[in-house]
C-alpha cells in the first residue's frame, strides 16, 4: 500500500499542476469530451446504431404528415395581406374561413371565445365584458351597426394584426383556432335579428 501511495501521489500532482495555467481563456483539459461534444451523423450517410444502418429513419407507423392536415398546414401558412389600411380593405374582400362550419367547429369556436374573449366582449358578444365594467375600453357590440355586417376577413385581419384598442391575438391562437371564433362570432352578429343596446337606446330615442 505504501508503494502505491509512494507512486501514485506524484503522478496526481503532476496531473494537477499540468492542468493549471495562467491563461484565463485556457478552457483547461476536457475529461471524455464525448459527453460534451456528441458525435453527430450526417443525412444520407451510414449508421452504425440503427439496425438498417440508414441515418435518415422513416416516421413511426400510425404518424400523420403535417401537410396532410389542413389545420397544420394553415396554421403554418404566411398571412399574405400587410398591416395597413389597404390590406385590412383587401382582407375584406378576399380572405375567407377555409374551415367546414361543422358542429364541432362552432362548439370549439364557443369554448375559445369564452376562453379569449368574454372578457372584453362579453358571453353575448354585447360590449359588456368584465374588463369593461372595470373601466376598460368597450368595444362595439357584434350586432350593432359598425360590425353586423363586418366580413370575415376583415375580422381575421384584426386578430392577426390588432385594430384600435384590441390587440393582436396571433401569438395566442392558431390561425386555424381564430377562424373557428370567427365563424361563432358570426352567430352572435345578427342574433335572431336583434340589435345591440346601444342601437335600441338610438331607436327610442328616435320614436320619442
Amino acid at each position: 500500500m505504501k508503494n502505491i501511495i509512494k507512486y501514485i501521489l506524484p503522478v496526481a500532482a503532476a496531473i494537477a499542476v499540468s492542468s493549471c495555467n495562467d491563461d484565463p481563456k485556457s478552457p483547461g483539459y476536457e475529461y471524455m469530451p464525448d459527453m460534451y461534444n456528441a458525435v453527430g451523423y450526417e443525412a444520407n450517410s451510414a449508421n452504425p446504431i440503427f439496425k438498417d444502418s440508414i441515418t435518415d429513419q422513416q416516421p413511426v407507423a400510425g404518424t400523420i404528415a403535417r401537410g396532410n392536415d389542413i389545420y397544420a398546414s394553415m396554421d403554418r401558412m404566411p398571412y399574405p395581406y400587410e398591416n395597413s389600411p389597404e390590406g385590412y380593405e383587401a382582407a375584406g374582400l378576399n380572405l375567407h374561413n377555409p374551415l367546414e362550419r361543422t358542429e364541432a367547429n362552432m362548439t370549439e369556436g364557443k369554448r375559445l371565445y369564452e376562453n379569449y374573449c368574454t372578457h372584453c366582449h362579453g358571453p353575448k358578444g354585447m360590449g359588456d365584458g368584465l374588463v369593461v365594467t372595470h373601466n376598460g375600453p368597450k368595444p362595439p357590440a357584434y350586432s350593432s351597426d359598425a360590425l353586423k355586417d363586418l366580413p370575415e376577413g376583415k375580422a381575421f385581419h384584426t386578430t392577426q394584426f390588432g385594430k384600435n384598442m384590441m390587440g393582436s391575438h396571433a401569438s395566442q391562437l392558431t390561425a386555424s383556432q381564430r377562424w373557428k371564433i370567427i365563424m361563432y362570432i358570426q352567430t352572435l352578429q345578427k342574433p335572431g335579428g336583434q340589435t345591440a343596446a346601444a342601437d335600441s337606446a338610438k331607436t327610442e330615442a328616435k320614436k320619442g
